[in-house]
């Protein structure tokens, strides 16, 4: 079955799981749409909108949460696998 969701919310899991983590936003939103790619060569890019909290206030900002997000549908049979790679992603190892 498909589902549609956002960077917006896999970054913000991403934020609040590793803190740490200063990949920028940008840099993170292309990783997954990558990974999605691979995980279901049916996933489709939708297109931008408004992240949910806004574009405004102190968390808005590159390394944090973003203003805008790319929605994308694929099979949700990948988000454990998903959010498993997310986890890599916030720990900086999503690159090797």
């Amino acid at each position: 079955m498909k589902i549609t969701m956002g960077n917006d919310e896999f970054i913000l899991y991403i934020r609040k799981q590793h803190p740490d983590c200063t990949t920028p936003n940008p840099t993170l939103g292309r990783q997954v749409w990558d990974w999605l790619q691979q995980a279901d060569p049916t996933a489709q890019l939708i297109g931008r909108t408004a992240s949910y909290w806004g574009d405004t206030g102190d968390f808005v900002t590159a390394t944090q949460l973003p203003e805008t997000a790319t929605q994308f549908t694929f099979d949700r049979a990948v988000l454990p696998e998903l959010y498993t790679y997310l986890d890599t992603l916030g720990t900086g190892r999503g690159s090797e």
